[in-house]
């Protein structure tokens, strides 16, 4: 079954993924393993120079020239063609792990002078150890070694990590660095994301278990030699383990229980529990539906029950939905259509007490307004027409997403809205500018303050407040809280295509972005933040959800990047390396200790949480990641 909401399709990735690549394709010119060839010279604007679009054949279209970039190797980029192939090879042969000849597949691919570590390295550190789960780690250099092999002995050492598991749930194999090392003889190097998991196999000594056998993972690092000799196949030379981890789940934490709590409403069984490729296929897309499926979602105690009830918002063109907790684990459908049910895409939705009247009302953001609605005590809603609100919509910006708490102290919750880009009518879905420059945009639409004036409505003091500065980066996520405990909250914003915003509060209803000089600017296309003391120290860091890109990190790391001024090779890399964690200095600062802390890798991440998922007192990391859209697995 598909999951109730899908919050973005695979054609999400390929458009991120196409633009990222764009961009470092126009900031790096030609590609150091391949000979240049003739361009018409540049078109100059100031600073930026755009090549002029070369026909990929005489009287074909400037499309086609495009459209040829978006398969590996009919470009200069010759690496990536390499790359795919490479790694072509390794996921045949991950493939045949724990199968009948998978031994001697392996030893057809390596080279006669092979020398290598052995892929699962001993012995492994323990980091955790609890009822619930285990983990161990491998890192060069921190006390442990790995056994060198050779040809005869690697292929039986590379079968072992199949032996771990009894049953294989998914293996995977991922290229995030490519390099060639010699073109006579060819000779590359790439770096490998190695993950296998499924259910645990026979593990003496290293995992006690009560019942099932656990659920279990292992990644692996690699650096792996390739050569090539006249007429043959690439072979691998050389084989080097870099980091490895493994965890076992030694019991469910969490099950799936949608239809138990949802299944007997009509609305959930015909709608909810299909997902946007279902809708999609459906729904005329002049009702606005996206293939983004920016879908929000409130929870809060909307009748002062005691129990927490939802508000879900459904894919454009199919209604809103408010779901009341009955007590009993199930939700009923308390959804007045003509006040609640609103067709628009709706990007957030949130419960807050706007009047301190003692119950929740209701904020939606739509792509084309805001939708407030007023709780009148008894559960029942109406629709606010003129709150103040309206501001935001005539300004024309696609707003996607709300913040809320009260910044100056005067007793009343007040409101943060992001917007992304601009509205452009029926004729165009969304129009904006193109993220110009990617890594440093700000032409996107503009985000707005509304300060709560304590008679249930609002006023806009986006640029009275100093929150127009930097103000215009396709943001997608922000987050209040007194980082600098001075006794009123600030503010940080996370944005897709510019550098974040952190507007620190200066006490009379100002603000100034110190992101610069607090060391979190954080290029890199953020998602989502999340304030949390994670070390205990009684200040609150910050975790920032970003891209990791494994195709940034190959082209970024290609030679161009690093010898051309105008490249920004340390932007580019940087915005391809994933999550960020910074730590409060408790001076007004940061400390980026991403790496540090192994909290980077995140893959793909859309949003994330910190929360004690064990409950041993420490602050885990949940990562929403990835693109899932349906129950097939061929457009992944």
């Amino acid at each position: 079954m598909s999951s109730p909401n899908l919050f973005y399709s695979t054609l999400t990735m390929n458009i991120k993924s196409t633009i990222f690549s764009i961009a470092l394709l126009l900031s790096a010119g030609t590609a150091a393993d391949e000979k240049p060839a003739a361009q018409p010279a540049p078109r100059s604007d100031g600073n930026l120079q755009i090549p002029t679009p070369k026909l990929s054949e005489p009287g074909k279209w400037p499309l086609d020239a495009f459209l040829s970039k978006l398969e590996s190797g009919r470009d200069e980029w010759t690496s990536e063609r390499t790359s795919e192939e490479l790694t072509g090879i390794l996921e045949k042969l991950a493939a045949g792990l724990g199968k009948a000849g998978g031994a001697e597949s392996v030893k057809d691919l390596l080279a006669e002078h092979f020398a290598g570590d052995a892929p699962l390295p001993e012995p492994l550190r323990p980091v955790l150890s609890n009822d619930l789960a285990a983990a161990w780690l491998w890192l060069p250099g921190q006390g442990a070694g790995t056994e060198r092999l050779g040809r005869e002995a690697f292929p039986a050492a590379f079968q072992r990590l199949g032996a771990l598991f009894s049953k294989v749930a998914k293996i995977q194999v991922k290229t995030y660095r490519a390099d060639r090392l010699s073109n006579d003889p060819p000779q590359f190097s790439t770096e490998v994301l190695f993950e296998m998991d499924g259910q645990a196999g026979l593990d003496p000594g290293q995992i006690q278990q009560k019942g099932p056998a656990p659920f279990l993972q292992i990644r692996g690092h690699w650096r792996i030699r390739w050569e090539k000799s006249a007429g043959a196949a690439w072979r691998m030379a050389g084989f080097e383990v870099r980091r490895f981890e493994k965890a076992a789940l030694k019991q469910r934490l969490f099950t799936e229980i949608s239809d138990q709590a949802l299944g007997a409403v009509p609305s959930y069984r015909e709608q909810l529990r299909y997902g946007l490729e279902y809708w999609r296929g459906r729904i005329d897309s002049a009702s606005g539906i996206e293939v983004y499926g920016h879908q929000g979602i409130a929870c809060g105690d909307y009748d002062g029950d005691g129990r927490e009830d939802l508000y879900i918002a459904q894919a454009a063109g199919l209604p809103n939905r408010l779901y009341r907790a009955r007590g009993d684990g199930t939700f009923e459908d308390c959804t007045d259509l003509e006040v609640l049910g609103s067709l628009d895409e709706t990007g957030a939705a949130l419960f807050f007490d706007r009047e301190n009247d003692g119950d929740q009302d209701l904020l939606a953001v739509t792509s084309l307004e805001l939708l407030l609605f007023d709780n009148d005590g008894k559960g029942r809603f109406r629709r606010v027409e003129e709150s103040g609100l309206e501001a935001a919509q005539d300004r024309r910006a696609t707003m996607i997403g709300a913040a809320v708490a009260d910044y100056d102290n005067d007793g009343f919750l007040d409101l943060y809205i992001i917007s992304y880009v601009f509205w452009a009518g029926s004729a165009s879905r969304r129009s904006s500018p193109y993220p110009f420059p990617y890594h440093d945009a700000n032409n996107g639409a503009p985000n707005f303050l509304f300060r709560n004036r304590g008679d249930g409505a609002f006023e806009e003091v986006t640029r009275a407040s100093g929150m127009d500065a930097n103000n215009r980066r396709y943001s997608l996520a922000a987050s209040w809280c007194d980082y600098d405990q001075d006794g009123d909250v600030d503010l940080y914003v996370a944005n897709d295509f510019g550098k974040n915003n952190l507007y620190q509060n200066r006490g009379h209803g100002t603000f100034k972005d110190v992101a610069r000089e607090a060391g979190v600017e954080d290029v890199g296309n953020g998602m989502s933040v999340q304030w949390q003391d994670y070390d205990g120290d009684g200040w609150d860091d910050l975790y920032v959800g970003n891209m990791w890109s494994s195709a940034g990190n190959r082209l970024a790391a290609q030679p161009q990047f690093r010898r051309r001024e105008g490249g920004n090779p340390g932007v580019h890399q940087r915005m391809a390396r994933g999550n960020s964690l910074f730590r409060n200095r408790r001076d007004g600062a940061f400390e980026d200790v991403s790496e540090k802390a192994n909290a980077a890798f995140g893959r793909w991440a859309w949003s994330s949480a910190l929360v004690d998922v064990d409950l041993d007192g420490r602050e885990d990391i949940y990562i929403l990641n990835g693109f899932v859209t349906g129950e097939r697995h061929d457009d992944l």
